[in-house]
């Protein structure tokens, strides 16, 4: 059985799919499974998962429409069986490309939120979406019609770290960590696609946290993610024991990482990469559904307000906007405060 995976979305949404694709291998040994992206920094995430055979990557982004859809013509001469779009998917685009990719079967998922535009009709399985289901289990639902498993059989995410990259954060911490401290890792930026920068909690806030964090606990901040020009500001206002742990490679991000006794980050890829660590971590939630986001299979805390109007984000192509304007809008992430965040850390280690 030959299997593809159009993992076309970002890190978090593409490592959410890790369980059921290592129950697909599990369950069907011998089945070349194959994995498609178009984001560099998810194939750097695949690139050491035994589950897969192959990951082809396509620059959809940069290159011109007709040069990716040959691409994505070359890849149909494999003559897949299936072909599965990582939920969630709910584009014209990624349905396309399913169809180009000339599989017996392509499974996706039908939206709440969809109409006749987005094409879900090319597809030849399609799986019902169902709101407040974490996004796990919403791509465990997509495997279903080709294993048979339940619920309870979706494991942990899966986050694969080279020899190489193991060392390197090892020497990185002996270099740059005094020995023995507690080392706490934020994720203070965010993806601006789709307008996203507002998931972002409050700079200035992650700033005195890490400060209360170092008194408290004697403890080193590691600050995650690419987004250089924010982190400089924490690292400017926070002063000492503070340090920039990503590097343009994933992974590097990921293995320094997995020192950390703790995570706390807004709603990003680095939140789900936590978890899949085994990480304790505070999820900062604004408009987004941490029931359909939590980190899953880790000990956590959900940091958000619990307002009416939220969550009101969902899964379509319409960037995020708010009902409330002015000094409100987005309150839903504007009004955390810094104790309400430190009341989840203290409760995580204290346990």
């Amino acid at each position: 059985m030959k299997i593809l995976i159009n993992a076309l979305s970002g890190n978090g949404d593409a490592l959410m799919f890790s369980p059921s694709l290592r129950l697909l291998k599990e369950k069907i040994p011998d089945a070349q499974i194959d994995m498609l992206v178009m984001f560099r920094s998810v194939k750097e995430m695949y690139l050491q998962n035994p589950f897969l055979n192959k990951i082809y990557f396509i620059d959809f982004m940069k290159q011109s429409k007709f040069r990716s859809l040959a691409e994505v013509r070359t890849l149909s001469k494999n003559e897949y069986d299936f072909s599965i779009n990582v939920y969630p998917a709910n584009r014209l685009e990624y349905n396309i490309v399913n169809a180009f990719l000339g599989a017996k079967k392509k499974i996706a998922h039908h939206y709440i939120h969809t109409n006749i535009s987005r094409a879900e009709f090319i597809n030849d399985i399609l799986i019902d979406e169902i709101e407040n289901r974490h996004n796990v289990l919403q791509n465990l639902d997509l495997i279903k019609p080709i294993i048979k498993i339940e619920d309870k059989d979706a494991p942990a995410m899966d986050l694969f770290i080279s020899d190489k990259h193991s060392s390197n954060a090892k020497n990185w911490i002996a270099e740059n960590i005094p020995e023995g401290k507690m080392l706490i890792g934020f994720h203070a930026g965010s993806s601006v696609l789709k307008n996203h920068i507002h998931k972002r909690w409050d700079k200035d806030k992650y700033s005195e946290l890490g400060k209360i964090l170092i008194k408290k606990y004697q403890a080193e901040i590691l600050l995650f993610g690419s987004e250089s020009e924010l982190n400089n500001e924490i690292v400017n206002k926070i002063g000492s024991n503070v340090h920039i742990a990503s590097t343009a490679d994933y992974m590097d991000s990921i293995a320094r990482m997995k020192y950390c006794s703790l995570i706390i980050s807004n709603d990003t890829a680095f939140l789900h990469s936590a978890a899949a660590l085994r990480i304790p971590t505070v999820g900062i939630f604004g408009y987004t559904n941490y029931k359909e986001l939590f980190p899953w299979k880790t000990e956590y805390r959900i940091v958000r307000q619990d307002l009416v109007c939220s969550p009101c984000f969902y899964n379509s192509p319409k960037p995020a906007e708010c009902i409330w304007k002015g000094d409100d809008e987005f309150k839903c992430i504007r009004n955390i405060g810094t104790e309400e965040v430190l009341e989840a850390v203290k409760s995580l280690l204290g346990k």
